[in-house]
């Protein structure tokens, strides 16, 4: 009997502390921050990696259309005139970097047919990036007879600060920012290069 009592007892203590343990609120706060702190950081480092790489999408965006829109303002280029384009872009994209950038501008003439055709191109790398009267693609809404466009192509490598885990097992630290623009130009029928 007096083990039983004991028994009873003993049940009626852990009840009654398993009872005051239940009520008691203490260090709930704590375990709730200790829960949702990595998400939050995950929201905060992804909100912080997306609004930096839309950044330098806008200013490659930027630089794209303003290259080309310089270019057309002219009736002649030359290499040295085209490789200050460079400069411009540079300019455009601080405070990024512009390290391994790659700039190509092409003249494109447009025949009576709508045949469109490289005239000239330049690149950044120092070589032409298209054969003279090579086909060139122009978008249907630019396709008229008897044009002149100028094509400016800019590719960006961008390196995120944080990195992004794919689930093919590859993690994803450097993206390229590409954009392209086509401008007609502004004087005369063509642009000519002198030595493209």
């Amino acid at each position: 009997m007096k083990v039983a009592g004991r028994i009873r007892a003993l049940a009626q203590k852990v009840a009654t502390g398993l009872a005051s343990f239940h009520d008691d609120q203490r260090g709930m706060g704590a375990v709730e921050f200790a829960l949702i702190v990595p998400m939050l950081i995950v929201v905060y480092l992804a909100s912080f990696e997306l609004t930096t790489s839309l950044s330098v999408a806008k200013r490659v965006t930027k630089a794209a259309a303003t290259v080309a829109d310089i270019v057309t303002q002219s009736s002649t280029v030359s290499k040295t005139s085209l490789a200050t384009m460079s400069d411009v872009t540079k300019a455009i994209l601080v405070p990024y970097a512009s390290t391994g950038m790659v700039l190509k501008i092409s003249g494109i003439t447009v025949d009576a047919t709508k045949n469109a055709k490289v005239a000239w191109s330049w690149s950044s790398s120092g070589t032409a990036p298209y054969a003279v009267n090579s086909n060139a693609t122009v978008p249907s809404s630019m396709l008229f007879a008897d044009t002149f466009l100028v094509r400016s192509e800019l590719a960006v490598p961008h390196e995120l600060l944080t990195f992004i885990p794919n689930p093919g097992g590859v993690d994803i630290k450097n993206i390229t920012v590409s954009r392209e623009y086509y401008f007609r130009q502004r004087l005369n029928n063509k642009i000519d290069c002198s030595n493209c």
